[in-house]
């Protein structure tokens, strides 16, 4: 064999032990996350007020934005959420689309309480890793929110927790 084909051969097996090395490094890969959502929304897709207390509203909405993460960079957003709300406050319940620049997608389960109405209200909760695809297969973890009332159809959300990649 050839100086030259012994070089080649050397240099493509450890090309091929880097990658598998490398690979099996990344595997099992845990952090922390931290997350800024954005939201804009046009209003409820739908709203029906409850007979119970004045002010009571069982409310369907959904909202657009971006979302921006030191870890993997700025994405698009759906949120789908259904909020049991009396004058702005109480539980809610639903679930974040994401979509980045490569096709990669996460979707997660968000749950909390309203605490206020209006412009400069908060609320707080959690969230869950549902899914992901392309470079967030299998994504599992999850913390918590929370969101400040900007004004109508406007508000943000800051996230933390921790993820785990297989």
């Amino acid at each position: 064999m050839s100086r030259f084909k012994l070089f080649a051969f050397i240099a493509l097996i450890t090309l091929v032990f880097g990658i598998a090395v490398v690979g099996d490094a990344l595997a099992g890969e845990k952090g922390k996350v931290v997350v800024r959502d954005v939201f804009f929304s046009q209003g409820y897709l739908a709203s029906t007020k409850v007979a119970d207390v004045d002010g009571h509203a069982m409310n369907l909405l959904e909202a657009k934005g971006m979302s921006f993460s030191e870890k993997w960079g700025p994405c698009l957003l759906v949120l789908s959420v259904v909020q049991d709300y009396t004058k702005g406050v109480g539980p809610y319940e639903g679930y974040i689309h994401y979509t980045y620049s490569d096709g990669s997608t996460i979707t997660i389960k968000i749950k909390g309480e309203g605490k206020a109405a209006g412009p400069g209200a908060k609320g707080e909760g959690t969230w869950t890793y549902l899914k992901g695809t392309g470079k967030f297969e299998g994504i599992q973890g999850g913390g918590t929110r929370e969101y400040w009332v900007l004004g109508p159809g406007q508000w943000y959300a800051d996230a933390k927790g921790e993820y785990t990649l297989p």
